[in-house]
């Protein structure tokens, strides 16, 4: 944020003399997103009256105090902060990252492999001699290089099932990646909304206790005239330390949801934030006429069906991978070979320079081999049983995942018709119960019910305030759920 300065100047006059005395205050203010604001103050003091200093002093002290109100947070920048800074989801990151490497490699296993080596030695004793194979009693230095490569031809298709192996891996890792933000996002809506309620229903607890606390203080008054017996006293009383038991039950549920919050957010959890709720009534959302329809849709592209799609389509391929055990495999190679041997010497006796040896000395190689299994103990069998096992229950996994999908899907529906009718209902009852507590409240002070009377009416006046409330949030959810069935990530 840029900074921004003010300046203010105040000017006193002095009766005998014509010099202003004059006190410049400059502000800087400074502020970040979510964040505690500060204020810094630079003072420019020119000749002032005593009185005048000190009232001034006193407004900038009282000033420097000031911590401004901080930025409130919508749900999208809560969800948005999340995101970015959750640990789960950047280790879900991550495991995309290694299974985009894992199939990264898996293409660059069809390449020949190429490796080269040397070795040096001084051989002492009886020994062979490399160059010639016979025995010598003598010591002698020897020298020697090697290039190899070699390429499998054929192994049952194993390194083709297994790019497609780790291809399905890699997308079901990119989708497990997107399941695991829209699971955040709807973690960070129920912790958001969670934080509403109870900060809402609070309010309406205070507000019921205030009004017990009034109603306190006026059984109080009747029971001295005589109006009310003891026993209304009592009862009363009782009646508001449990609100204030209910209070306090609230106020220990707000803090478990900022905690659960600022956990999917990865807030410090001494960081105060304050969130920013829009307070508008609810609006009907479009009724879903066909919900195998948007069933479908939906399965076509949730992160979630696919990363089971992906997961099953991997097992099929580890299969495959376990049946290439059966087939022959067919391996090229080649190699090149040389070396300097001191026991090499020419018609003098002379050992023969090291470059002319490594030159004469090389030796090439071209080859293929050829591995058929006859017998393996049953181990290629039994992997591919295993592997078909474990296909069939990735299948049931991807089965059960879509049917737990269409089960939510119904259930959210459901949810969401049964809370926009409570809301209206509710809404009715609560102009109702309203009216009723303040023909109550009247006929209490007036003698003509008793305290149980009372607070029966009373309770059921705080019962429907607070299901207004919870049936409006549950509507405000499920409405962006069932936008989410759609395609439509609403923090996006």
């Amino acid at each position: 944020m840029k900074p921004k300065c003010y300046r203010n100047e105040l000017q006193c006059d002095r009766p005998k003399s014509n010099r202003g005395d004059v006190f410049s205050l400059y502000i800087l203010h400074l502020g970040s997103r979510g964040t505690n604001t500060f204020s810094f103050f630079l003072l420019n003091y020119v000749r002032a009256k005593s009185c005048t200093r000190n009232f001034l002093f006193l407004i900038v002290f009282l000033m420097s105090l000031q911590i401004t109100a901080q930025e409130k947070w919508t749900l999208n920048e809560c969800i948005g902060y999340a995101i970015k800074n959750n640990l789960q989801l950047q280790d879900a990151e991550l495991s995309e990252k290694i299974a985009g490497l894992s199939y990264r490699q898996s293409k660059w296993n069809l390449l020949p492999g190429v490796g080269a080596g040397s070795d040096a030695g001084l051989n002492y004793g009886r020994s062979v001699d490399p160059n010639t194979n016979g025995i010598v009693n003598t010591s002698f230095f020897n020298n020697s290089y090697y290039l190899g490569t070699s390429v499998d031809l054929f192994r049952g298709f194993m390194l083709q099932n297994q790019i497609r192996y780790q291809k399905f891996r890699k997308e079901s890792a990119e989708n497990n990646r997107l399941n695991a933000t829209d699971d955040l996002a709807f973690a960070v809506m129920n912790a958001f909304y969670n934080v509403v309620y109870y900060e809402e229903l609070l309010k309406i607890a205070n507000e019921q206790k205030a009004l017990s606390e009034l109603n306190v203080r006026k059984t109080e008054i009747l029971v001295t005239t005589g109006l009310k017996a003891q026993t209304d006293l009592l009862e009363v009383n009782a009646n508001f330390e449990k609100e204030e038991l209910f209070c306090i039950q609230t106020s220990n549920n707000i803090a478990s949801s900022w905690i659960s919050l600022k956990k999917a957010m990865n807030l410090p959890p001494d960081q105060q934030i304050t969130l920013d709720v829009p307070n508008e009534e609810p609006v009907v959302a479009e009724v879903v006429t066909n919900m195998p329809e948007l069933y479908g849709q939906h399965i076509s592209w949730s992160p979630y069906i696919r990363s089971f799609e992906s997961e099953f389509q991997a097992s099929q391929k580890s299969m495959n991978m376990s049946k290439a055990g059966f087939f022959p495999s067919i391996k090229l190679q080649a190699a090149y070979n040389t070396g300097f041997y001191e026991t090499n010497k020419d018609a003098d006796e002379q050992t023969i320079a090291f470059n002319s040896q490594i030159k004469n000395n090389r030796s090439q190689f071209v080859g293929a081999s050829l591995n058929i299994p006859i017998f393996s103990k049953n181990s290629v069998r039994f992997d591919v049983k295993r592997a078909r096992l474990a296909s069939e229950q990735s299948k049931t996994k991807l089965d059960l995942a879509k049917q737990t999908v269409q089960y939510e899907m119904e259930e959210n529906y459901n949810q969401l018709t049964a809370s926009w009718k409570e809301f209206r209902q509710a809404g009715k009852q609560l102009e109702a119960d309203t009216l009723a507590f303040q023909a109550a409240q009247k006929k209490f002070e007036q003698g003509m019910i008793n305290t149980v009377e009372l607070y029966t009416i009373k309770n059921r006046l705080a019962n429907t305030t607070s299901q207004v409330l919870r049936s409006k949030l549950t509507y405000e959810m499920k409405k962006r759920i069932l936008d989410f069935y759609k395609g439509e990530r609403f923090w996006e």
